[in-house]
């Protein structure tokens, strides 16, 4: 599966609930055995709004007070999934977890 395709998706957790929309894919740079960098897929974000973060997740964050706050608040429900519980067998992507037991990107 290509990124292109994935980017989007509508997700369902394990309940069956809409959660939102794979918006980002989180990888990580691992050597291979010829020592060429090789990029494996740890995870994906997941939100219900189209408005990107813009760095304001981290806590360390500095900017306009008003826009930091709003960029949060948009952003109370963006989750991050780990890829061992994305499921992509359906249309849709499914999680593994039920919502509560995601990890959010945004910290209040």
């Amino acid at each position: 599966m290509r990124a292109g395709e994935l980017i989007g998706r509508p997700v369902r957790d394990a309940t069956g609930r809409r959660i939102g929309a794979v918006r980002e894919i989180r990888t990580e740079s691992t050597p291979r055995g010829d020592g060429m960098p090789e990029l494996v897929v740890r995870g994906v974000v997941v939100a219900r709004t189209r408005v990107r973060l813009f760095g304001y997740q981290r806590h360390d964050q500095r900017g306009p007070g008003p826009l930091v706050a709003l960029i949060r608040w948009l952003h109370r429900h963006t989750r991050y999934v780990e890829w061992a519980d994305v499921d992509l067998s359906g249309p849709e992507v499914r999680v593994r977890r039920p919502f509560a037991e995601l990890a959010p990107i945004v910290r209040p």
